[in-house]
């Protein structure tokens, strides 16, 4: 049976961490969209509060390897 994967686009913890690091926002507003959360999508771009959101999924995939606040 598969592991279930968690993080980013359903990638490992660390390209998870990788790519919140790298790509920020983008990967952000992604997730969001992904899971079905338009709300989350739309606050998490630059311009709104995407940086607010970019360093809590960065803690979260940190200390939970998911993101589980705001997504």
């Amino acid at each position: 049976m598969a592991r279930s994967r968690k993080g980013y686009l359903g990638l490992g913890w660390i390209i998870s961490i990788i790519i919140a690091i790298i790509f920020g926002w983008i990967g952000g507003v992604l997730e969001r969209l992904l899971r079905g959360n338009l709300l989350g999508a739309i606050l998490a771009l630059p311009f709104i509060l995407g940086w607010l959101f970019w360093w809590i999924d960065v803690i979260c995939l940190v200390l939970y390897r998911d993101i589980k606040l705001l997504a």
